[in-house]
């Protein structure tokens, strides 16, 4: 099958007319303060997955259910980006994984973890990456704890660009090891879109009460 090819990604923006696109440069200085956010992630527990080989790269479909003040979003799939899309403070983390959920509205909301090259860290995707029918533990791909995200309106970040797509950027990093990284790189590599113009669109800094998990 044949992969997007990231290096033509200039010409993706013919595919939309929607001016607020994805990923953005989070700029710490220009954050606004949001209200509290309370993310329950409860239930994000063990679940069937399945791997879907897309042109856009794998897809792992899979069920879950995020609340965030007491609104509840259900997850349908997560897929892993080698080298992270955001920024911060025009720096990127190793890998951006996106866990995708469908709103109460029918829209899409979509949870960004990052992650940080580490030798020491647990070997988190491998599993997932090479075995078929099996389940996952999504709190394993999880930080344990979280303070506060960025929250923003925008698109996905591959074509057709879908937009008004809500988006949580978790501040907190994860290791990953080494070898999960390669993996990423050797199935995907660079598959990461470049920043878009923020065009006057207000990135909130929200503080976060997470709620414990069972």
């Amino acid at each position: 099958m044949n992969k997007l090819d990231y290096h033509y990604q200039d010409v993706w923006r013919f595919t939309t007319m929607a001016t607020c696109q994805s990923p953005i440069d989070v700029v710490a200085a220009k954050l606004q303060t949001g209200p509290a956010m309370v993310l329950d992630c409860s239930g994000l527990q063990t679940t069937a997955l399945e791997r879907k080989k897309q042109v856009i790269g794998d897809q792992f479909f899979c069920q879950g259910l995020l609340r965030i003040d007491q609104q509840a979003y259900s997850l349908i799939r997560f897929h892993v980006h080698d080298g992270a899309e955001h920024l911060f403070d025009g720096q990127a983390a190793d890998a951006e994984l996106h866990f995708v959920f469908q709103r109460p509205d029918g829209g899409t909301l979509v949870l960004a973890i990052f992650y940080e090259e580490e030798a020491e860290a647990p070997l988190r995707f491998q599993k997932i990456y090479h075995n078929q029918g099996q389940r996952v533990q999504l709190q394993s791909l999880l930080p344990a704890d979280v303070s506060s995200v960025i929250t923003y309106r925008g698109s996905l970040t591959t074509p057709p660009l879908k937009k008004d797509v809500d988006w949580i950027l978790v501040k907190e990093k994860l290791g990953i090891n080494p070898v999960d990284l390669a993996t990423f790189k050797q199935d995907y590599p660079d598959n990461h879109r470049a920043v878009q113009p923020l065009n006057g669109r207000p990135v909130q800094q929200r503080p976060v009460k997470m709620l414990p998990k069972s």
